[in-house]
C-alpha cells in the first residue's frame, strides 16, 4: 500500500485527472484481483463512513457521495496478475463544485488514519458484497445515461446484478461505463 499526503498527477476513470490537494485521503493497495473488486472497496468506504454517522450512497460504479456530492472516487487497474485499487477521499477539502468533505459534514476535523484504518478492517473482512453495495445504491430505481465504449444508453436501473453489472429496464446488463443520474419525468439531469 502507498499512501500519500497530496498528488499532483492524480488520475481517475479514462485518465482524467484527479484533483488531489492537501487534505485529503489518497492511497493505492496492491490486492488480488477480483471481478467486484471496484463495488468491494466502494462498499467498505461507505460502511466506514457510516460508522461514523454520515450517510453516504453508492453511484455505480465507483463513487462514494453525500448528499448528491462527490466525496470519494475509487479506481481499480489491472497490473498482471494483480490490481491496483486507488482510492481518493475528501477528508479536510473539497477540491472542486459539486463535492464535499468529511469535515464539512461531521463539523469536525477527522484523522485520514482514523478512516484508513477503518476502511482497511471493513475491506479485508467484507462478503457480502453486493448485499452492501445494493443497500447504499442510489442508481438503482432512477432513470441513468450511461456513456459505455459502444455509445450512450438511457434507461431505468433496476438492479446491480450479483457480477456488478448494472441492469437497465429489466434485462439490458452493462458492464462499465459513466453514468449520469436523471431528475424529473422528462429525464433531465
Amino acid at each position: 500500500m502507498v499512501i500519500a499526503d497530496e498528488q499532483t498527477a492524480g488520475k481517475g476513470r479514462l485518465d482524467r485527472s484527479w484533483v488531489s490537494p492537501s487534505g485529503g485521503l489518497y492511497f493505492s493497495l496492491c490486492t488480488k484481483q477480483h471481478p467486484l473488486l471496484s463495488l468491494k472497496t466502494a462498499s467498505a468506504m461507505a460502511r466506514t463512513i457510516d460508522d461514523m454517522g454520515v450517510t453516504p450512497s453508492l453511484k455505480w460504479p465507483n463513487d462514494v457521495l453525500v448528499d448528491d456530492k462527490k466525496l470519494c472516487g475509487i479506481l481499480v487497474e489491472n497490473v498482471g496478475e494483480r490490481a491496483v485499487v486507488g482510492v481518493g477521499l475528501n477528508v479536510d477539502s473539497s477540491p472542486i463544485d459539486g463535492c464535499t468533505c468529511l469535515s464539512t459534514i461531521l463539523g469536525r476535523n477527522i484523522s485520514p488514519e482514523t478512516v484508513m484504518n477503518g476502511f482497511l478492517t471493513r475491506f479485508y473482512r467484507i462478503e457480502d458484497v453486493m448485499d452492501i453495495y445494493r443497500s447504499y445504491s442510489s442508481s438503482i430505481g432512477r432513470r441513468v445515461v450511461v456513456q459505455t465504449p459502444a455509445g450512450k444508453l438511457k434507461g431505468l436501473v433496476e438492479d446491480i446484478d450479483e457480477r456488478g453489472r448494472l441492469i437497465l429496464d429489466g434485462d439490458r446488463p452493462v458492464v462499465s461505463g459513466d453514468v449520469i443520474h436523471l431528475r424529473g419525468d422528462n429525464g433531465t439531469s
